[in-house]
């Protein structure tokens, strides 16, 4: 009798407090976030997005989703382009002077954000933010994947001979001064890691691609641009998201692209919370809204630099059952000095980078 009495106190008195436990548990982190994102009502983006692309929408699409998720946030965005305005959006935050809750700035930049101790550091992952875009040391998360092919002029190439070239393509000799390159074939950086070529087999690659005289185009637009004239058949190394944007944007037809194995998959952009950000919440809402589906799915379609690994994307149907090169955040972070030894060996002049203060 003892026994049952304490058994029905139990369940009268515990069992509420049980059923209790896990809802607490499974509560959703980003709670916090967005009830004080709600007081705080507008978030500063500065993202390498373009509202408009040849009078079409694009990044304005992509802020309306995230306002449509979040409809008390209010987006202010200012694009932030090249290394030029990114460095002085670092030289800014360093002197005391935040135009931005959200901030971009190129992979080869984390050492200087690092060391200034400018960003917010979170463990994104624990708020939904996946592996592969987190930084490892939480300051910033991967914005637009850069994924690289061989572009080519269909009216020069045509598609059944371009669906058969390999990157041995770049370098053979039947195709001598008719391919192009850019000054910072950045695709190779993929290559060099050790468990893809590894260095000597990228290094007898670069020297053998420039042997067979390809045209040398320092802009990447540029390069496309002249390359749907004509003026080459084809251009190794090319970003998918510049051949899309010629395609889409400018309605070419006459520009294709492949993606011979192993595709290069790099980081790219890397966004971060400013850490003085006077709307830190809401900029953390946004970086981890960027991971998802929903986002991903957008910046492929507007920007052409969602993730592969998401499922039922452009990108992921593209590259199904191909094998990647997938950059490393290790390798990423001496990408620099990788490019530089490759440049060398191509007989290349070495570009000063935004993250190397050139000695007095």
């Amino acid at each position: 009798m003892y026994r049952r009495i304490k058994l029905w106190f139990f369940i009268i008195v515990c069992g509420p407090l049980l059923s209790f436990q896990p809802f607490a548990a499974h509560a959703d982190p980003l709670d916090p976030y967005i009830q004080a994102a709600e007081k705080e009502g507008q978030v500063r983006i500065g993202v390498t997005l373009r509202n408009k692309v040849s009078g079409k929408p694009a990044g304005e699409l992509y802020f309306a989703a995230f306002q449509k998720r979040y409809p008390f946030i209010k987006v202010n965005f200012k694009r932030i382009g090249g290394s030029r305005e990114r460095e002085r959006v670092i030289t800014e935050m360093t002197a005391g002077i935040y135009n931005y809750d959200v901030a971009t700035i190129a992979e080869t930049q984390i050492d200087t954000l690092t060391s200034l101790k400018l960003a917010r550091v979170l463990d994104w992952q624990k708020l939904g933010v996946p592996k592969f875009l987190a930084h490892p040391e939480n300051i910033a998360v991967s914005l637009r994947t850069p994924v690289f092919g061989i572009a080519y002029n269909r009216d020069l190439v045509p598609d059944e001979v371009a669906r058969t070239f390999t990157w041995e393509t770049c370098t053979d000799p039947k195709w001598r001064g008719k391919s192009a390159i850019k000054t910072r074939p950045r695709h190779l950086e993929m290559f060099y890691q050790k468990d893809v070529w590894g260095r000597e087999k990228t290094l007898d690659y670069a020297r053998r691609w420039m042997a067979v005289k390809p045209s040398v185009e320092s802009s990447r637009s540029t390069g496309a641009t002249k390359l749907m004239a004509g003026a080459y058949h084809f251009m190794c190394g090319t970003e998918r998201s510049q051949v899309k944007d010629l395609q889409v944007y400018s309605e070419a037809k006459n520009i294709g692209i492949v993606f011979p194995e192993p595709v290069p998959v790099g980081v790219g952009d890397l966004i971060f919370v400013a850490d003085k950000a006077k709307h830190s919440n809401a900029a953390v809402l946004f970086l981890v809204w960027t991971a998802t589906k929903e986002a991903q799915n957008l910046l492929d379609d507007i920007n052409f630099s969602g993730h592969p690994a998401y499922e039922g994307i452009e990108i992921n149907q593209v590259l199904k059952g191909k094998k990647l090169a997938e950059a490393s955040w290790e390798d990423t972070a001496r990408a620099d000095e990788v490019l530089k030894e490759i440049l060398l060996t191509m007989g290349m002049p070495v570009v000063q980078t935004a993250t190397k203060k050139k000695k007095k």
